[in-house]
């Protein structure tokens, strides 16, 4: 067997030419392009890494790729605020089947994804608590800036949300993407990931439940309306990808703005949450502001976030028949500054981070913040990487007494 030596200098060895071409060192922007291109004429089949085993019929109007993605993930914690402050865990962190393809024409297109890992599905005390049932959607592509989406899916509001699953900057996404995350949600949209065929614009306009995923029951009439608007003066990339991997040889900006509002949200941070205690909703305002910028393995996202809400009361009592007081709403601000180097001629990816949240006027939102980096190395890109990060998360002015997380992961996807 190799020695340790043998070992680290294979994996600090510079990538070869043909592994950072981008058909093999680069995932598509979001779940819908995973597909790429159908079987080529006289293929029933074929396999692509990252994409699955792909099908098609005779015709073209019929299309099936299926793919698994997972990871095990190994995690530290010691916290100074709880009596036994040290906590270790070592778990399947997610464990993904990915089907989608067209039907009845090309422009028709379906997309299904199951998660499997117990966090996935809410696994608490034995008790699966969340179905396996993470996105399942029908688009229709007939038209370029009316592309029409329904089902249930990641909502179109913030960047980070929206840099699908497989490929984050870190191990995990922000402390403020934790408060003010919007995700999925049952409903529709209309939009154009190419507005008047120039290559510098997208628009996303829904209509949703409100309720979030896996929500069944009969509700009142409160929706959720969501916007959001990109620009990319410089041309259309990669934008919702967190590291550069094509290492692009041109500048490249996106730079994007949407809102939301939740009419009559049934939990503390809109779509997830807590139930508030006096069973009561809250109509809550979101908007956010973000870019991405991209240079020859360089990449910098930032983002900044606000929420304010009015609470509607509820008429819940506590167990001596007295009515239960409204908790104020989650009104506050966050942000989030990320950035990464791809190393010139290597696979590894240093990459740090800035994020918290601080609660405005009346508010149950508490201060917090986060610092901390880490180290990518991408095998096959986004395929096959190893990650390690660490964070320390503390309230403002109390940086030396916050709380500690060490992870390591490693992630496949087929």
């Amino acid at each position: 067997m190799p020695g340790p030596t043998l070992l680290l200098l294979t994996l600090l060895a510079p990538a070869s030419a043909d592994a950072d071409k981008p058909a093999s060192f680069g995932l598509p922007r979001d779940e819908r392009t995973r597909l790429g291109e159908a079987p080529a004429d006289g293929e029933k089949a074929r396999f692509v890494p990252g994409k699955g085993l792909e099908f098609r019929s005779k015709d073209g109007r019929f299309a099936l790729a299926t793919s698994l993605r997972f990871g095990f993930m190994y995690s530290y914690k010691r916290d100074p605020a709880l009596a036994d402050d040290n906590h270790h865990n070592f778990e399947i962190r997610r464990f993904r089947m990915v089907l989608g393809g067209n039907l009845f024409g090309a422009k028709n297109k379906y997309f299904l994804q199951l998660a499997f890992a117990p966090r996935e599905l809410d696994l608490r005390d034995g008790v699966v608590h969340g179905t396996p049932v993470y996105d399942a959607y029908l688009q229709f592509e007939q038209l370029r800036d009316l592309t029409v989406r329904i089902g249930q899916y990641r909502v179109m509001y913030t960047r980070e949300r929206n840099i699908a699953d497989v490929n984050p900057l870190l191990i995990d996404r922000s402390l403020a993407n934790s408060e003010f995350n919007v995700d999925r949600d049952i409903g529709l949209d209309i939009r154009s990931d190419d507005l008047g065929g120039i290559k510098k614009l997208r628009y996303y306009a829904g209509v949703f439940l409100g309720e979030g995923r896996d929500y069944q029951k009969a509700t009142d009439a409160g929706f959720m309306y969501v916007g959001r608007f990109d620009a990319l003066p410089l041309g259309l990339f990669d934008d919702y990808d967190a590291s550069d991997l094509w290492r692009l040889q041109k500048f490249r900006l996106s730079f994007g703005v949407a809102y939301a509002y939740n009419d009559r949200a049934k939990k503390d941070k809109g779509v997830l949450g807590a139930a508030p205690a006096d069973g009561g909703s809250t109509n809550y305002h979101n908007a956010t502001t973000d870019l991405m910028l991209k240079y020859a393995g360089w990449s910098l996202e930032a983002a900044y976030l606000w929420r304010q809400g009015q609470r509607n009361p509820g008429s819940a009592v506590d167990e001596d028949g007295v009515k239960i007081a409204p908790v104020a709403a989650r009104n506050g601000h966050g942000w989030l500054v990320q950035t990464a180097l791809l190393i010139p001629r290597t696979r590894l990816e240093p990459a740090i981070r800035y994020s918290g949240y601080r609660g405005q006027g009346v508010t149950s939102m508490p201060d917090k913040d986060e610092l901390g980096g880490g180290l990518n190395y991408y095998f096959f890109g986004h395929n096959l990487k190893l990650q390690v990060d660490y964070f320390r998360s503390f309230t403002p002015g109390a940086l030396n007494t916050g709380a500690d997380l060490l992870r390591l992961q490693i992630q496949a996807a087929l």
